[in-house]
């Protein structure tokens, strides 16, 4: 700005532009700034300081040194130039943290995303530029000077902080590099876990057990880094189980199949794989692969998968390898059929549906009648696939879920059944029936309870009717 005063006229000019002009600025800005704030906008803090700091002292610089000539190297001014400069520097920053943001998500649309360590070092250069300035034009010292003492000093440091300065470099150079960001499941030597903080001298990561690691970046650039979403989220999970030689690999893939496709969070495409992996004694060890792409629940789902496996297995008849001895399920003996037949026969008596049913009818459907066990999250039939057969739920507690929604419209207990759609050929059922709390089922098949629909009318008629009103469920209000 200059220091000489310009002719009267230009002088008054400008003193009237000031006295309206700088009320009309501050009002205006004030307005802005309660505007902003209104809207939840980040800037508001900015444009605040730029009326309360930036605009008043700019407005004494201009008047000191236009109306008073004051001289720059005057103390007066220089203190006025030091304030303004270090608003100046503090408005800037609080432009640069609105801008870009340390962390994993945006605030706004807009907002970059910056490293944290890069975030500081960029405001760190933003302040030492400043300071730099304001020494060496507004006070006029020698930053020459300064800077060798400084680099003297360094050289001291620099050797008293070896490992820090290591972990410093390791920091700057992991950010150039970029083997993984904050949010990336990685692993380290024998830590893994998700990124929760990058800083100058150390990373943070928060394990599966919800720990936090703190490793030093030196150590890092001396380790092995396997990033699990790095370019591809998809990460593949490997299981083995050792199962029966008794039991066909066909049915034990197929079944095993099943229950991976109904877990959430297990990828249709690429197909899940399991197949026979090392033939001992007695038994084969299977290996399951499938696919996730939040490697963060893989163990979850692995641990689902698992305890879904155990019931689907008992009911396909498969057989259970353990450490010391081999479970050998096969058919029920000629003298235990009998008995079986009964514990049948007496749990169908015991529904209300079959309760009026005479002793050749309850006989003919617990010869084709079974006990299977579910458990919770398992489907035992699904919204738009055929019902497998007729089921009557004998303990535990099953939702009915309609096609398109989690909310259900419907909780089975004891004596309900369903599977009804087995009596409709070529209909699929109109919900979905989820395990709740681990049921028992009496599984009867289609052929059986057929049959005795068509040999006895009130049986038919109740049925037709229940379909009915099962149906209505599945309706929408209004």
């Amino acid at each position: 700005m200059p220091a000489e005063p310009g002719p009267a006229n230009a002088l008054i000019f400008e003193g009237l532009a000031l006295i309206i002009g700088l009320p009309l600025l501050v009002i205006a800005l004030g307005e802005l700034v309660h505007r902003l704030r209104r809207s939840g906008s980040p800037f508001a803090g900015a444009v605040s300081a730029t009326r309360t700091l930036l605009v008043p002292l700019l407005a004494a610089w201009f008047i000191a040194t236009r109306f008073f000539s004051a001289p720059n190297d005057g103390t007066a001014l220089q203190i006025v130039r030091t304030l303004f400069w270090i608003s100046l520097t503090y408005t800037a920053l609080l432009v640069f943290r609105n801008i870009v943001s340390s962390g994993t998500d945006r605030k706004t649309s807009w907002q970059i995303i910056m490293p944290n360590l890069l975030f500081q070092l960029v405001r760190a250069l933003l302040v030492f530029g400043a300071l730099t300035y304001l020494l060496a034009s507004v006070w006029k010292i020698d930053v020459s000077k300064i800077m060798g003492t400084l680099g003297i000093g360094s050289l001291v440091i620099a050797l008293a902080l070896q490992d820090t300065l290591s972990n410093l470099v390791s920091g700057f150079l992991l950010i150039i590099e970029s083997p993984f960001k904050v949010g990336d499941w990685i692993r380290v030597g024998d830590v893994e876990g998700e990124v929760i903080e990058i800083n100058w001298r150390a990373v943070r990561i928060r394990t599966i057990d919800r720990d936090v690691v703190v490793i030093p970046n030196g150590n890092l650039g001396k380790e092995k880094i396997v990033n699990f979403v790095l370019d591809d989220p998809l990460h593949a999970i490997r299981l083995k189980i050792d199962l029966s030689s008794a039991d066909h690999p066909d049915l034990v893939r197929d079944t095993l199949l099943k229950v991976l496709l109904g877990i959430e969070g297990v990828l249709a495409k690429p197909e899940p794989e399991v197949d026979p992996m090392e033939y001992r004694n007695a038994t084969i060890r299977y290996e399951i692969r499938f696919f996730v792409t939040e490697y963060s629940k893989s163990e979850p789902i692995s641990d689902e998968f698992l305890r879904r496996a155990y019931y689907a297995m008992r009911r396909a008849g498969m057989s259970l390898a353990y450490p010391e001895r081999i479970e050998q399920r096969t058919a029920p003996a000629p003298q235990e059929a009998p008995a079986r037949e009964a514990r049948l026969a007496a749990s169908l008596k015991k529904q209300p549906l079959f309760s009026h049913l005479d002793e050749p009818a309850i006989h003919q459907l617990a010869a084709s009648a079974s006990f299977e066990m579910f458990g919770s999250g398992e489907n035992i039939v699904r919204a738009g696939e055929p019902d497998e057969a007729f089921f009557v739920v004998l303990s535990g507690r099953v939702a009915l879920l309609p096609p398109s929604a989690d909310q259900p419209i419907a909780q089975l207990t004891e004596g309900d059944f369903l599977g009804e759609m087995v009596l409709l050929s070529g209909e699929a059922s109109p919900f979905t029936a989820r395990v709740v709390e681990t049921a028992t089922v009496l599984r009867i098949e289609p052929t059986a309870i057929n049959q005795l629909v068509q040999r006895l009318p009130r049986f038919a008629l109740e049925i037709s009717q229940f379909i009915d009103d099962r149906r209505k469920l599945t309706r929408p209000l209004g």
